[in-house]
């Protein structure tokens, strides 16, 4: 199992993301934006959520959440909260902090299980459709997650060639939250840090 990720949306292409995903009954997990939920954009959301794809929180304004003092903190998390909660009908379980920034009064505080990532495929800086690609399937492993940005064309280009490739090599393509349940048999936890040890070095039930 491999649970591939997008932050920052959603956006213009996010919904070409969804078609490769849909065209291979695949699932993946979305960390949006407040700010970019409009009308449109939380249409998109809906049909990711119909497709079994999870949404997670990146905070309302992308903001870092070490960085901001507790009245922004609290405003990040709660309008966050409530954009998702009108687009899709249910509040975000996780978070994934910007910048991947966090310390233990954000883990400790924020009321969610933080949500990170073991494959970071840098397609923010390379802005390069065969880099995306290169990064997200070189020395990829079982249990990974894989870290894109649904806001690049790029992206979305690559990523119709990384889920059939993954597809082909026998790998489900599942959300987070499937991930953690099904490849590791772990319940998911509020507070609790899903990071690169958690993901590569966490020891997976043997098969039934």
């Amino acid at each position: 199992m491999v649970a591939l990720t997008f932050d920052d949306g959603p956006g213009q292409y996010t919904n070409s993301i969804l078609d490769t995903l849909s065209a291979y009954n695949a699932h993946a997990t979305f960390f949006v934006v407040g700010q970019n939920i409009d009308e449109e954009t939380g249409a998109v959301m809906q049909r990711a959520v119909g497709m079994g794809c999870e949404i997670g929180s990146h905070t309302q304004n992308h903001a870092d959440l070490v960085k901001a003092d507790a009245d922004t903190f609290r405003q990040q998390i709660q309008q966050a909260d409530e954009n998702i909660l009108k687009a899709i009908g249910r509040y975000p379980y996780f978070l994934r902090p910007p910048y991947g920034d966090f310390n233990d009064d954000v883990r400790r505080h924020v009321g969610k299980p933080l949500a990170f990532w073991s494959v970071d495929t840098k397609d923010w800086k390379t802005r390069n459709t065969a880099c995306t690609v290169s990064a997200a399937l070189n020395n990829i492993e079982d249990g990974d997650v894989v870290l894109m940005h649904d806001i690049y064309g790029e992206t979305a280009d690559a990523v119709a060639q990384i889920v059939p490739s993954l597809v082909q090599q026998g790998y489900q393509l599942v959300t987070v939250s499937e991930l953690i349940q099904l490849r590791f048999g772990d319940q998911v936890e509020p507070n609790r840090t899903y990071n690169y040890d958690y993901f590569r070095f966490q020891v997976p039930p043997l098969p039934a």
